[in-house]
């Protein structure tokens, strides 16, 4: 019988990509238990081990957002209060909370009773200054900095992301950093990646994923799309605020560039590769308007998304990615506030049809060898065998080794 493990997340992990292929890995090793929000319609298929609780009355994250302070305050304390009988009625070997909100409950709710390892994975970097005191959230992101040393491990996507909120926490450890990276799952790739390759090349089309604003570039990218060589076409596939999509759609126009500009909206996260793997270059042009923004260099999700379909990369010059991804051969840094930088450095990628297979293989070599979900969360998985007494040398899961069969090499 496998032992017990506890998750918890104040929202729905559905709609986090690393989450889903954290619980596909521990799902080999535990029986699992997710405590989440009920907001977002459920879109993921969890292995068989797996039981998720979608907590409380269902509505949107708008709906959420839009709650009186009262109703928040209700409904956490309820998030909170069934924490604590869970962790009382599960005595799980391990806790994971995934979030301040999670792990505010999870180590409140661990409190008085057997000592119930817990562990803090902070994937996005909430605002630690200037903090309202009126809102729910700076009491638990005060309460989240007061008890991180009370977690017995904490992990990060980035460890400059580590370092901020460590050092306002005053906690000296040595955080685990697992990058944001897909699964080897994510993109098996095609029967002939020299086609696939020489397509591209012809192609050159640009793809931009994510969520679409000012914030993220996608204006200077546009920009650029039409200051760049030899009719480059730009893709985006993300989901466009209405507003933002008139502006950017008038702005092609006034460019001249709106015939090679397709919008293709928001789509499920396991229907992106089909179409982006179509395109030519990834971007990835993340504004530093946030110190979660600013911190990107191994939390961004779609750069390693990029690599996993053989895509050469455009990313911002800057500490946290040049820190992170240094030379490598498949990545371009531009200045993402200056449109004849991002220019310079898309058609600095199609100047020559065999730096260009190359910078493609690199990125495809780079996802197989160094950055894919198996192989970054491997210190996190340690640290949990360690905390919850689980031997892993004392079964070799058949899902675990489906898992860590990696693909054909291009």
């Amino acid at each position: 019988m496998k032992p017990r493990l506890l998750i918890t997340i104040y929202a729905n992990p559905d709609y986090y990509p690393p989450t889903v292929y954290a619980v596909r890995i521990l799902s080999c090793y535990f029986r699992i238990h997710i405590l989440c929000r009920n907001m977002d319609k459920p879109v993921q298929e969890w292995p068989a081990d797996v039981t998720i609780e979608r907590f409380g009355k269902y509505a949107s994250p708008r709906e959420k957002e839009a709650a009186s302070a009262r109703a928040k305050l209700i409904e956490y304390a309820k998030f909170s209060a069934r924490t604590r009988a869970l962790i009382k009625q599960m005595q799980p070997a391990i806790v994971y909370s995934y979030d301040p909100h999670a792990f505010v409950a999870s180590m409140v709710g661990r409190a008085g009773g057997r000592s119930t390892p817990l562990i803090f994975h902070l994937h996005e970097l909430p605002e630690t200054a200037s903090l309202s005191w009126t809102s729910l959230q700076t009491w638990v992101v005060k309460a989240a900095l007061t008890g991180t040393k009370s977690a017995d491990a904490v992990v990060f996507p980035e460890k400059y992301r580590a370092r901020h909120w460590l050092m306002t926490a005053g906690d000296s450890r040595a955080p685990i950093i697992v990058p944001n990276c897909p699964d080897r799952n994510y993109f098996t790739g095609p029967a002939d990646w020299n086609e696939t390759i020489a397509m591209r090349y012809r192609v050159r089309e640009v793809v931009y994923v994510g969520s679409v604003g000012a914030d993220n570039g996608h204006l200077e990218a546009l920009r650029a799309i039409a200051m760049a060589d030899g009719g480059i076409g730009l893709r985006v596939i993300g989901s466009f605020p209405p507003d933002f999509e008139t502006s950017f759609s008038a702005l092609a126009r006034e460019l001249g560039v709106a015939e090679r500009i397709s919008l293709d909206g928001w789509m499920a996260h396991d229907e992106v590769p089909a179409h982006a793997s179509r395109a030519s270059v990834g971007l990835s042009l993340y504004k530093p308007v946030t110190k979660s923004l600013e911190y990107m260099g191994s939390a961004s999700n779609k750069l390693f998304e990029y690599a996993a379909m053989g895509l050469p990369v455009v990313v911002p010059d800057r500490e946290s990615y040049r820190d992170f991804l240094g030379d490598a051969d498949w990545v371009t840094y531009a200045d993402i506030e200056d449109p004849e930088s991002i220019a310079r450095a898309i058609t600095s990628i199609f100047a020559d049809r065999e730096r260009y297979v190359a910078m493609s293989r690199a990125a495809r070599r780079a996802f197989e060898e160094q950055y894919n979900y198996e192989r970054v969360f491997e210190p996190a998985l340690e640290r949990i065998f360690e905390l919850s007494g689980v031997a892993k040398g004392s079964q070799v899961p058949a899902c675990d080794r489906a898992q860590r069969q990696a693909p054909p090499a291009s």
